[in-house]
């Protein structure tokens, strides 16, 4: 009796928690599925982009694909921007891949605190609406994805500069009005 109890106090929370946000259950569960096959589709593109050469972060945010990361030459950044618009289901990529050698564990450490830092300070912040929006930061560089307005937007982006390590920030928003 105790674990049904459970169960439904978490089903609950989970809806209660969906329903907080713009995006439909339908469009995050596709979004877990999504950059996943993009990030396969990527790989699959040239044997340079699976190797320890490159370095390649896909996200996924209502069908938007941010690639994000590092590879040694500008061919493999197109190829992979290529095999990302063929997936079923992407409706625009944002091909951000630099071409350079992968960052450093150091700098990928860092990237992780950076954004554990932005996402308790959006959180803090009311007029940020920190449950529709994905951060993602690469080699000092923060991306910012989601369904949000303008005014929304610009709250975020005040909030990322206010980190202190930002190198740079980047709006890849949906806008709602």
């Amino acid at each position: 009796m105790k674990r049904s109890a459970l169960i439904l106090a978490a089903l609950a929370v989970t809806l209660t928690l969906a329903g907080c946000g713009s995006r439909s259950i339908g469009n995050k569960i596709d979004d877990q599925f999504l950059g996943p096959n993009v990030a396969t589709q990527v790989s699959n593109a040239h044997a340079d982009l699976a190797s320890p050469t490159s370095r390649i972060v896909v996200t996924a945010y209502n069908g938007v694909i941010l690639l994000a990361g590092q590879t040694p030459r500008s061919e493999l950044k197109e190829a992979a921007a290529q095999a990302a618009r063929r997936v079923q289901g992407v409706k625009k990529v944002y091909n951000e891949l630099q071409v350079q050698q992968p960052a450093s564990l150091l700098a990928r450490s860092n990237d992780s605190l950076l954004t554990t830092k932005i996402k308790t300070q959006m959180v803090a912040d009311a007029t940020v609406p920190s449950a529709r929006i994905k951060v993602v930061t690469e080699n000092g560089i923060v991306y910012l994805l989601g369904l949000v307005t303008r005014e929304e937007a610009n709250s975020a982006t005040r909030v990322v500069q206010g980190v202190s390590g930002v190198q740079k920030v980047v709006r890849l928003f949906e806008y709602t009005n």
